[in-house]
């Protein structure tokens, strides 16, 4: 399957960009110490105090460092590898960059709308605006009727539309228990801080919970769209699982309160998604 040149080109500027803006997030450190900031509810929180995210707060700024070393580890390599194999004509390759672009459009989607405006901010936005439409791109190109026909039966199907409502259902438990509640209360959400409203969670809910829930379906029915749809969410979970662990490494070092069931539940999710994810590659076979 040739993968269009557009979408090859457009890949090619977010790695660039990407290590460009990944590279500052992770070197770019600086000199000063967290400043106590009262937010517009009454609360105080500790912002990170220098650096790139010196205006985020501590907790913010410890995983938006952590994202971006793993975008540097193993996004980028994960994006090229994706790029060389897609110019081959490899299924594998095109299923990896579609997925790849799905963590980063994600990742800089929540960069844009969440990260306190610093010097990065239009590079957050150029990236933004690369990775939608190279998204929207790499999917228009993928056919699932010809991609279902590459599946070999060794693919975990059943495992893995099992997998996909467990990620929609723990995330819908793990973010409404912080909303619901506190909407209720009329109080500020756990994890809100000095932030106007809860982006990570947006995302999650508006598009990752229903996505994996529609996966779950067409692929327990063997649709072709739901082993489409499957390689993309694998390959994308891979990748912000990682980052997810990175992120609580970070906050546990930085002395962070952290719930152990999200501790568990996200680890374990990371896990899957790698396990589920070698398991489609080798199911996946390049010439019928």
């Amino acid at each position: 399957m040739k993968t269009n040149k557009a979408v090859i080109q457009l890949s090619i500027i977010i790695a660039v960009l990407s290590l460009i803006a990944a590279g500052s997030g992770v070197f770019w450190q600086g000199q000063g110490e967290p400043i106590p900031f009262t937010t517009m509810r009454g609360e105080t929180v500790s912002l990170y105090g220098r650096g790139l995210y010196q205006f985020d707060t501590v907790s913010t700024a410890t995983q938006g460092i952590a994202q971006d070393a793993v975008t540097l580890i193993l996004g980028i390599p994960l994006l090229i590898t994706g790029i060389v194999l897609a110019r081959k004509g490899s299924l594998r390759g095109q299923l990896l960059l579609t997925g790849t672009l799905g963590y980063f459009l994600y990742t800089y989607t929540s960069y844009v709308f969440l990260v306190a405006f610093n010097q990065l901010f239009l590079l957050y936005v150029v990236l933004f605006s690369l990775l939608l439409f190279a998204f929207i791109l790499a999917m228009k190109e993928l056919n699932p009727d010809v991609i279902i026909s590459h599946f070999s039966d060794k693919f975990p199907r059943r495992g893995v539309a099992t997998f996909m409502i467990i990620l929609a259902g723990f995330l819908t438990m793990a973010w409404l228990s912080r909303i619901v509640p506190a909407t209720i209360a009329g109080t500020p959400p756990f994890g809100l801080e000095s932030y106007t409203t809860l982006v990570i969670q947006g995302l999650d809910l508006g598009i990752i919970v229903p996505v994996s829930a529609l996966t779950a379906v067409l692929l327990w029915r063997s649709q072709p769209w739901g082993y489409t749809l499957a390689s993309v969410v694998l390959i994308k979970g891979l990748t912000m699982g990682a980052a997810l662990i990175a992120m609580i490494v970070g906050q546990v070092l930085g002395g962070h309160e952290i719930s152990l069931v999200e501790i568990i539940m996200f680890s374990g999710i990371a896990i899957a998604a790698l396990v589920f994810s070698l398991m489609m590659f080798r199911s996946v076979q390049e010439t019928r």
